[in-house]
């Protein structure tokens, strides 16, 4: 049922990873019979690092060898998604905490508007450390899966220019987004100013 399969530092393999021969036992799945087996055989916890590395990982069947434009774009958009919500939260979170601040503690303490804001930021980063697994999962759920390359790829030169470029654009768009209390804190302000 198992084979033993010897893998060797090579031409095809990473040399960062391959220090020495690596053996590995694989099980032979030929049928669904034999899957449900070997997935008996293994823990929760294996189980579910076998169901991400599933989901995470494109089988090189679907995904093509060559980078094109259109796959590297699609990797783009799904680097871009998770930052487009930690900037959506980032400059909401910090907009809303710097006006609280502002309006309630800045008269009492005598604190500037910037002071103001730059606590606000303070508050929007630690904030950000405690929501930044929540928005990663969540986006997993949504998308099912968080890249369109293999692992191979991913290492590629183009792969990381157009990632980073995803990622610039999605933090962006999503601090523009997030800048919504803005909208609420101006019309306050002209309303507290006209007698």
């Amino acid at each position: 049922m198992f084979r033993n399969v010897g893998l060797r530092c090579g031409r095809t393999l990473n040399p960062i990873f391959c220090k020495r021969s690596i053996s590995v036992l694989r099980p032979e799945i030929k049928d669904e019979q034999t899957a449900k087996i070997f997935v008996t055989s293994l823990s929760q916890s294996e189980r579910e690092f076998l169901e991400y590395a599933l989901k995470s990982e494109p089988t090189n069947a679907l995904c093509p060898k060559v980078l094109t434009r259109g796959l590297l774009a699609k990797e783009a958009t799904y680097s871009a998604i998770p930052f487009l919500g930690f900037g959506f939260l980032d400059n909401t979170i910090m907009l809303c905490a710097g006006e609280y601040i502002d309006s309630s503690l800045g008269s009492v303490l005598g604190i500037s508007t910037l002071t103001a804001a730059a606590l606000g930021n303070l508050v929007s980063d630690v904030a950000g450390i405690g929501t930044a697994g929540t928005v990663e999962r969540n986006v997993k759920k949504l998308l099912g899966r968080t890249s369109v390359l293999t692992a191979e790829q991913r290492e590629h030169k183009r792969s990381h220019w157009w990632v980073f470029g995803g990622r610039c654009i999605g933090i962006c768009v999503g601090c523009i987004l997030g800048m919504w209390p803005l909208l609420l804190y101006k019309e306050e302000h002209s309303e507290n100013q006209n007698p």
